[in-house]
């Protein structure tokens, strides 16, 4: 019975260290997040918003000087540039005007999730994806905002 109950208090103790851990690393990142998303509103307040801050996923890019991680975050479209704000505070900026062609894709960089569609952007450089609530939606608002005809769906 005395090892089951180290056994046990070990187990907790293990527990109480993680969570603690996981506590502190949650903070740090909150913390960053709310520094970064009141920047950024800063900047969005003197540019003309398309589409307002919603919930997204960014999904990497094989473009160079983008994050190859994925990310959760809130995503946004203003006539200068689509902007991502991940969980973490990391600023995604695509200009417009480096955007040379727009898709929807089920699958992008060997990815695919059931039941969702790329929204790829296509730059000289390489191609950055999103997954947006209204994939749709966002294809035409770059579309307008661009001047490009997506390409046929893939």
């Amino acid at each position: 019975m005395h090892i089951v109950l180290q056994i046990v208090l070990l187990v907790v103790g293990i527990a109480v260290v993680l969570g603690l851990i996981a506590g502190v690393i949650v903070l740090f990142y909150r913390g960053r997040y709310r520094a970064a998303a009141q920047q950024l509103d800063t900047e969005l307040a003197v540019e003309s918003i398309i589409r307002p801050f919603e919930k997204g996923n960014y999904r990497g890019s094989t473009a160079p000087g983008f994050p190859s991680v994925k990310n959760n975050g809130r995503i946004a479209l203003t006539r200068r540039r689509v902007v991502f704000l991940t969980l973490t505070g990391t600023t995604i900026s695509v200009p417009l005007d480096s955007v040379i062609a727009l898709r929807l894709s089920k699958v992008f960089k060997g990815s695919v999730v059931g039941g969702w569609t790329h929204l790829v952007l296509r730059t000289a450089a390489g191609e950055i994806g999103f997954y947006v609530p209204d994939t749709n939606a966002w294809l035409h608002a770059l579309g307008q905002a661009t001047g490009l005809t997506p390409d046929p769906v893939a």
